[in-house]
């Protein structure tokens, strides 16, 4: 196995790059965040070139759960606590106006991407855990975000029979088949002028100064007056500045063969390390687990942990389903040294930019970063950009 179950859906690439081009903007990296940045900068009348080493949407953006949930990977109120109520306050409404913006484009541009608004589910498996969701949902509440605070009897009776007493319910997340939207809109994308080119790897990125970027790949170069960097996990492998500042984090998944409806909308638990969610397939899709082996999970090889998979099935059994394992793979994750996505100017690298470090959380901020970015592009300077802004930690 290895292979998301996101990636059975047939795709044909765009050609490889060959021989040497120019444009505006070349983006590295055709995940959802390189995606977006490209639609939007298109939509502004820019010449874009987006090159990307395998096919669009085959790393983390194709290899995740499908969620859409609002927030970052700290629940509410720990994230107060990390960053400061208002800062917090403000990262999550850029959540929430994330998954707004995926939910017009998928309307606007009429995307098959199964994507349902129908909220997400928070459980508690100890007191503490309880607590700290009751708690998480009361500020949430105050900052007039959605928050509904279930009791165990209120829990659907697979949950409930697995030992989970109570629940937090956000009813404005979502779900969506991933690779199926980041290839839409870069259909989309492609339509309106912008040039992709898969199975392109750049091998070296150079940024000799103002309006000087060239890309180098195996079989041509692309040079532009500026760079975008959404390479995510691999950021420092082209851009050294971001070594120590985003690490590589290996995720589990596994996907069963349809069965009887259990789950209406994604779940977490666990302090977000377990996660599931039932397609409307019927098929289960299931993640997580890391915490088992932290330091064996780091890395760029998307192999799958043995001992990891065996507990995630073990998992699932217990909740009730029988169904067989399809699929099981592995996908890696950046994840910045704050737990915040690094989105704005490479520090010290003119014309540089770049939208990295999203700590798990791609489809809960990239699409608008993606966008927040190409904005930027023109006008020099964009609110959720200076949120994100990378010199924060490089300044550390």
């Amino acid at each position: 196995m290895n292979r998301p179950i996101w990636l059975d859906t047939p795709h044909t690439p765009n050609p490889r790059l060959t021989g040497d081009i120019s444009c505006d903007v070349v983006i590295i990296g055709a995940g959802l965040f390189g995606i977006s940045a490209a639609k939007r900068l298109v939509e502004l009348g820019v010449e874009v070139v987006v090159l990307e080493a395998r096919e669009i949407s085959s790393s983390a953006s194709g290899r995740n759960a499908g969620f859409l949930l609002q927030g970052v990977a700290e629940r509410y109120d720990r994230a107060s606590a990390i960053m400061g109520r208002e800062r917090a306050k403000l990262i999550h409404e850029w959540s929430v106006e994330n998954h707004r913006m995926i939910s017009q484009t998928v309307k606007e541009l009429n995307l098959k991407c199964a994507y349902r608004q129908v909220g997400s589910l928070q459980l508690a498996g100890n007191e503490q855990e309880e607590a700290e969701l009751i708690r998480s949902a009361d500020l949430l509440s105050e900052d007039g975000f959605q928050a509904v605070k279930l009791s165990r009897n209120e829990l659907p009776t697979s949950l409930q029979s697995s030992g989970y007493q109570m629940g937090v319910l956000l009813p404005t997340d979502g779900e969506l088949h991933p690779a199926q939207f980041v290839r839409g809109v870069a259909n989309h994308t492609v339509t309106k002028g912008a040039k992709i080119f898969e199975h392109s790897p750049v091998i070296s990125l150079e940024c000799a100064g103002a309006g000087e970027v060239l890309a180098t790949t195996a079989n041509g170069s692309v040079s532009a007056s500026i760079g975008i960097l959404a390479t995510n996990a691999r950021a420092a492998e082209l851009v050294p500045q971001f070594r120590g500042l985003v690490d590589p984090v290996r995720g589990q998944m596994l996907a069963t063969a349809p069965t009887n409806p259990l789950f209406d909308r994604p779940i977490y638990a666990n302090h977000g390390y377990d996660y599931w969610r039932q397609l409307e397939s019927g098929r289960i899709v299931l993640g997580g687990w890391r915490n088992l082996d932290p330091t064996a999970e780091v890395g760029h090889d998307e192999r799958l942990h043995d001992d990891i998979q065996q507990n995630m099935t073990t998992f699932i059994q217990n909740l009730g389903v029988q169904a067989e394992i399809t699929h099981r793979w592995a996908g890696i994750m950046g994840f910045s040294k704050d737990g915040l996505a690094l989105v704005g100017s490479v520090p010290s690298s003119p014309s540089l930019l770049a939208g990295v470090g999203f700590t798990g959380h791609g489809f809960g901020f990239a699409y608008a970063a993606g966008h927040a970015l190409a904005q930027m592009v023109l006008d020099g300077k964009h609110p959720l950009c200076e949120a994100l802004d990378p010199r924060r930690l490089a300044n550390k």
